[in-house]
């Protein structure tokens, strides 16, 4: 560390947790307040019993894989507390909270730096709707979150161009969509004139390194343990699994008729996030960043573009949660808007300054019934509900990934009804779901799987389309 800049950044990083823990902490008090306690169908959680399963049973969950929740989710499955699903929902907790502290502490690094309304920003982000939804289930995407603003905080802070290009390539392996970060990536490594080709080299080699360090080794230490998504044990279903190749149909499938009606609800979505009044505030803060630093307005429109772009047109029904990753840049644009209308506020009205803090206790009172989960056993009391009423050695044919992932977690985690076959219609098309499900139980692949199951000689269960 020969570089005086990089002295200078290691020596003021100490301030940083004193500019987030004012958001951090508080938020952390209401996601444990709200917290789902186990398994939940609710915010888009549908997802979430397949990701414990696997992090629990040392597995690899579906494409393309998420190597990096799987290594997090591994340090907080052992926690003392709760059942495997509530310290999952934890992770999303501790991580949402952090992402809300980073964002305070890179909201200091903008024009009109003030240490409350950073916080403000930062308490804004984390009472977001979309965002707070996801701090209370087990699911990918507050993970992702925390580590755009880690990448953004390092931009900002100039950090050496190793350390963006890492954090970036390690928090790919959270959720793939973070490759929409690499604007913000570059910018940060271009820096000032003067060796901008060895910085964005440094950036380049680390995030590939730290990719590669989640998608191989992390991946294939799991590859003992079978699981339903393919066998990374081979380079071709190693290549099928990392690509997501299931799930390429979805990728801007959105038909063209239906953009208009997504566009409208883009931008509704958006709206809500911070109250119309914050949304005004974002305009002006992005206005106001755009005439004083202008690369870095238009490189955080560029990666939230990007982003809004890829969960408009992908095609399904949750697409929107695509969106949270990106969020933090939104309360990038926020937390310069605060602070210029605190400042105009302030010369204007006696103590008007104090009126945009009160946007953070809006949004607590505003959402804060609909995300509470506290009381939410729906799909726990489903699953224990079914294989309560099954049959001995019964096999339970599944048609919705809610059903599927749920049974997953109460049958193979939580070791409820041992001697039923969970049996995922959908998934039988996959060769390797067929080899670890056919093979075991002697269930004949060239068949259907209601007839393969007919054939096996159990009582087979159908479940309905009802949550």
């Amino acid at each position: 560390m020969n570089d005086p800049s990089e002295r200078n950044w290691v020596k003021a990083t100490w301030k940083w947790p004193l500019w987030g823990v004012g958001a951090f902490a508080p938020l952390l008090i209401v996601y444990l307040l709200t917290l789902a306690p186990s398994l939940t169908w609710a915010h888009y959680g549908a997802d979430g019993g397949d990701l414990v399963t696997a992090v629990a049973r040392g597995s690899i969950p579906h494409p393309p894989g998420f190597p990096t929740y799987l290594a997090l989710g591994a340090l907080f499955i052992h926690l003392p507390w709760g059942d495997p699903a509530w310290r999952l929902n934890l992770m999303s907790a501790v991580l949402a909270a952090g992402t809300a502290g980073l964002t305070a502490a890179a909201t200091r690094f903008l024009p009109h730096r003030y240490s409350l309304l950073a916080i403000c920003t930062g308490l804004s982000l984390g009472l977001a709707p979309l965002f707070w939804s996801q701090a209370l289930i087990t699911e990918v995407y507050a993970p992702a979150a925390f580590f755009t603003a880690l990448v953004v905080i390092l931009a900002l802070r100039r950090a050496p161009a190793w350390t963006p290009g890492l954090a970036w390539g390690v928090g790919m392996g959270v959720h793939p969509t973070l490759l929409f970060l690499a604007p913000l990536v570059v910018w940060s490594a271009w820096g000032d004139q003067g060796r901008r080709l060895r910085r964005l080299v440094q950036a380049g080699f680390l995030a590939l390194l730290g990719w590669g360090a989640m998608y191989g080794p992390v991946l294939l230490a799991r590859s003992s343990v079978s699981s339903p998504w393919g066998d990374v044990s081979t380079l071709a279903g190693w290549r099928a699994l990392v690509s997501g190749r299931l799930y390429h149909g979805y990728l801007f499938g959105l038909p063209l008729a239906a953009w208009p009606q997504r566009l409208l609800a883009w931008v509704g979505l958006l709206v809500r996030q911070f109250t119309p009044f914050g949304a005004v505030l974002i305009g002006l803060g992005w206005t106001h960043l755009w005439r004083e630093r202008r690369w870095l307005a238009f490189t955080s429109a560029l990666v939230f573009g990007t982003f809004s772009l890829y969960a408009i047109g992908y095609n399904t029904a949750d697409s929107l949660v695509y969106l949270v990753p990106a969020l933090p840049l939104a309360a990038l644009w926020l937390g310069v808007g605060l602070m210029w209308a605190a400042a105009w506020m302030g010369k204007h009205l006696r103590r008007g300054a104090w009126v945009v803090l009160l946007l953070p206790l809006l949004q607590g009172l505003l959402f804060w019934q609909e995300m509470d989960l506290r009381g939410d056993w729906t799909a726990i009391e489903w699953a224990e509900q079914v294989l309560r009423q099954a049959p001995s050695n019964a096999i339970l044919l599944t048609t919705q990934d809610a059903h599927t992932f749920t049974l997953w977690y109460v049958h193979d985690v939580l070791n409820e009804r041992p001697d039923v076959v969970v049996l995922d219609r959908d998934l039988w098309a996959q060769s390797s779901y067929r080899k670890m499900v056919g093979g075991t139980l002697g269930l004949e692949s060239e068949f259907a799987p209601e007839e393969a199951a007919r054939r096996a000689g159990r009582p087979v269960v159908v479940m309905n389309n009802e949550q």
